[in-house]
């Protein structure tokens, strides 16, 4: 019985590694075919998300929707009974902002839709960033408290010496128990300003 010869041994050690080498090649073209389209996606997608709020805003323009309008329309207001609102404004430890409710307090149906100021001056040389926090008393009452425009929904940024008023839309629910006479609307002003500017 004759041996293979070393020849034959290492031609198919050359062949095998060709064998390997190749589908690792045609994985590599793959790879790379697959993150193009991944890459391509991604971009396709983020516009498709972001045409669609213009989209959105324009359909409600053309039908006549807004959320103000949609509330007044859908909300009976009960003209039997009143709530009185508090509001208060607290800065949180050393931030330097002056901090008000332009109005103290209303008394207000529940249904019917009320707009009040609050007032905030920046008294720092530089422009900072603040987010004011809601908090209710008693706590139940926010359940029943219903922001529709509100400076909380964001940071607010104001420049060296800026003094800006910013409202607070709101309704209280008609189903607010009847032992809820009236609610204190408290916001807390946080420095976010270093935040911000990580953002």
């Amino acid at each position: 019985m004759t041996e293979p010869s070393k020849k034959d041994d290492g031609e198919n050690v050359e062949h095998k590694a060709a064998n390997e080498e190749h589908p690792s090649k045609q994985n590599r073209q793959e790879n790379r075919v697959t993150l193009a389209k991944l890459l391509l996606i991604v971009p396709v997608m983020l516009l498709f998300c972001a045409s669609l709020v213009p989209l959105y805003k324009q359909i409600c323009a053309v039908l006549g929707i807004t959320s103000q309008r949609a509330l007044i329309q859908n909300t009976q207001i009960d003209l039997s009974r009143w709530v009185k609102i508090d509001f208060i404004a607290h800065l949180n430890n050393t931030f330097a902002w002056n901090f008000e409710p332009v109005q103290k307090h209303v008394d207000v149906h529940p249904g019917a839709v009320v707009t009040v100021n609050y007032r905030v001056t920046n008294t720092l040389p530089y422009a900072t960033t603040g987010r004011a926090v809601p908090s209710f008393a008693p706590m139940e009452a926010g359940l029943y408290f219903n922001k529709v425009e509100c400076f909380c929904f964001s940071n607010q940024t104001l420049q060296a010496g800026e003094t800006r008023d910013m409202p607070v839309t709101f309704y209280v629910a008609n189903k607010i128990p009847d032992e809820i006479g009236s609610i204190a609307l408290s916001y807390t002003f946080f420095n976010v300003t270093g935040e911000a500017k990580k953002s």
